[in-house]
């Protein structure tokens, strides 16, 4: 099946196609279905936020041209597959930012004891359309939509089809898929961020670039992914109101306890301990 169509850059992440919504297993015949280079659109200008949103000094990102970026249908053997059409494509990446998410799919399947089979997505890099406003035009992120493994689904992050009715453990899946991310890039933007999220998780280096994450206070989307995480991994029910507020503070002092964790989120090690230990507590439950 030859796969040889270049997608629109104008295209943002929408809805899959109504054949699509809930398919678990892939269409047999694709793992020979790999696309050639393909100009793919992400979250658009969605992906660059203030950094007084952030919490941090977010530098701006630069348009690079395709040439620049490096190829892969897979990451870390995970094959890629896009989720407008289903189909096995390859995808142009920056080398750099595809080494770290390498390193992230390892670590998850290592703590999850799963091992990933085909990674949805909404794509990578996108096109130079002169605002260079999305960390998209640089290569450097990535737009997550589903995690299968041999058996099926994993982890969905179509919030907009699920979401009304997260049955199956749907949204403990979400968040520990997201735990993980957070622990390697700071900037994870989920359905909690805007509607415009509610089909993937994008996930980009502009703010921590070549390292793994730190916590700030100040992080809206870190703040509400440690809400969620609270109330969705470990039933420490905590609002989502985005801000570091005393309850907030409470349910993380009671996480922290129960992973026997001492000390701040703002300390390096107990953010990373925080997250991972999320992951293995959703893993071991599974």
């Amino acid at each position: 099946m030859a796969t040889d169509e270049t997608v629109s850059p104008t295209r943002t992440g929408g809805p899959r196609p109504a054949g699509l919504v809930r398919r678990r297993t892939l269409m047999g015949g694709l793992a020979a279905a790999i696309a050639a280079p393909a100009v793919l659109a992400g979250c658009s200008d969605i992906s660059s936020v203030s950094p007084a949103r952030s919490g941090a000094t977010r530098p701006r990102a630069d348009c690079v041209p395709a040439a620049s970026m490096g190829t892969y249908d897979n990451l870390a053997g995970a094959r890629l597959v896009y989720e407008v059409n289903d189909r096995a494509t390859r995808f142009r990446i920056e080398p750099g930012f595809a080494g770290q998410f390498e390193a992230w799919l390892a670590e998850w399947n290592a703590l999850t004891g799963t091992t990933t089979r085909t990674l949805g997505t909404y794509g990578s890099w996108l096109a130079d359309d002169g605002a260079c406003d999305s960390w998209h035009h640089s290569g450097r992120a990535f737009d997550v939509a589903r995690v299968l493994d041999a058996a099926g689904e994993v982890v969905s992050c179509h919030y907009d089809l699920w979401g009304a009715d997260p049955d199956e453990g749907r949204l403990p899946a979400y968040w520990a898929l997201a735990a993980g991310l957070h622990a390697h890039f700071a900037y994870v933007l989920t359905y909690l961020y805007d509607d415009a999220h509610a089909n993937h998780i994008h996930v980009d280096n502009g703010i921590s670039g070549s390292g793994l994450s730190g916590f700030s206070g100040r992080s809206r989307v870190q703040i509400q992914a440690v809400q969620a995480i609270c109330t969705h991994l470990w039933s420490v029910g905590t609002p989502t109101t985005g801000s570091w507020d005393p309850a907030t503070r409470a349910s993380v002092r009671t996480v922290l306890d129960r992973l026997g964790l001492r000390g701040n989120l703002t300390a390096t090690d107990v953010w990373q301990g925080f997250l991972r230990g999320s992951i293995t507590h959703w893993a071991d439950g599974r």
